[in-house]
């Protein structure tokens, strides 16, 4: 009765993560419209919204016994996670451009190739992140982190419209979010990394150490 049970539980949690990412790639069609109005809900919401609807599919994909073969194939060309988190920055970067938000705007198919392109560069995040060791990790997370601070004060000190659809109010406050994400961003990677807080960690236990052994050595001399 025990393998029948897994088998179910498994099935629900996908069709949980499913019905996730789903909900999520509706949300962000359906709404199109009015979430494109302002280029900070463009770029703030839409955009991080399609990238979880792929990451939460993922998910979707983990609890399926048969996509195991899948699993292992696209593991195959993505050793270290190099091939996925490549993919995730080129892609993020190139909608970070504001020729390529006033495209997505203006022409239906530029709007698919961004919400294609952004689902298949989140579903790819969660497997490469796994596979890569955290000096990768850190690498992609600066250039990534840097990527987004260096375009949201270009965005913030510019005085001329970047972007033919949206005002340089709006420009403003798409950069200040955008610096935002990009100290929270690693903040967030920081605390749920345990190999980075036991590096910290043990660098306060030594410095303890080293401070509980002066006294002592005062005391010999």
């Amino acid at each position: 009765m025990k393998q029948p049970t897994r088998h179910l539980s498994e099935t629900t949690r996908a069709c949980g993560w499913a019905a996730l990412a789903a909900l999520l790639l509706l949300t962000a069609f359906l709404f199109r419209q009015h979430l494109e109005l302002t280029m900070a809900r463009h770029m703030l919401v839409q955009i991080p919204m399609l990238l979880a609807s792929g990451a939460a599919w993922h998910r979707c994909l983990t609890h399926l016994p048969r996509m195991k073969a899948v699993r292992c194939y696209a593991a195959s060309w993505d050793e270290y996670g190099l091939a996925g988190l490549a993919i995730f920055v080129l892609v993020t970067a190139y909608w970070m451009i504001p020729r390529a938000l006033d495209s997505a705007v203006a022409s239906g198919t530029v709007e698919l190739a961004k919400f294609a392109t952004l689902f298949i560069a989140g579903l790819h995040l969660p497997a490469s992140l796994s596979r890569a060791n955290i000096i990768l990790q850190l690498f992609f997370l600066g250039n990534f982190a840097s990527m987004m601070a260096i375009v949201g004060m270009l965005y913030q000190d510019t005085s001329t419209r970047l972007c033919n659809f949206y005002l340089i109010d709006d420009q403003v406050v798409a950069g200040v979010g955008l610096v935002v994400l990009a100290i929270v961003v690693p903040a967030l990677w920081c605390a749920s990394q345990k190999q980075v807080r036991e590096f910290f960690k043990d660098g306060q236990t030594d410095d303890g150490k080293l401070a509980a052994s002066r006294p002592a050595e005062a005391n010999i001399r």
